[in-house]
């Protein structure tokens, strides 16, 4: 994996397929969201990251999850269920990593995804705010 990088090193993210974790700047950094950049992205991970990073994407899972997540808005003092205070907090106080993995097929990296989520050392934090299925369908 990659050192801990912000939002303004998005230009040098390769345009490779890829996983990444966000991580929450905390003592422990505590993991906010994992996923991956599909083979079939064009620019890869730049553009995965880009789309959650810049609101590109608000109907994300990450930013569905960001909304719904009081208990991380209270702490840090930001109404998450507004686009521009998710923006602001995903610029200030998450840090992401990412691994370019070429040689993976789509299905491979999605069960890689899958293994990263149901880590637990990292416990992704989205999982306990995450849409379920039936809800999925609806947006």
């Amino acid at each position: 994996m990659s050192p801990l990088r912000t939002i303004d090193d998005l230009p040098r993210v390769p345009p490779l397929p890829g996983a990444f974790i966000f991580w929450i700047d905390e003592a422990p950094p505590r993991c906010l969201f994992v996923g991956i950049a599909s083979p079939k992205l064009e620019d890869g991970l730049l553009e995965r990251l880009q789309s959650l990073l810049e609101s590109k994407n608000t109907k994300s899972e990450l930013h569905t999850s960001l909304a719904r997540d009081v208990k991380l808005g209270r702490q840090y003092k930001f109404d998450l269920k507004k686009p521009v205070n998710r923006d602001r907090f995903l610029q200030d106080h998450v840090y992401f990593q990412y691994l370019p993995i070429q040689d993976m097929k789509e299905d491979e990296l999605k069960s890689f995804e899958e293994f990263l989520e149901e880590s637990s050392e990292l416990n992704p934090r989205y999982l306990l705010n995450s849409v379920s299925p039936s809800e999925k369908g609806k947006q």
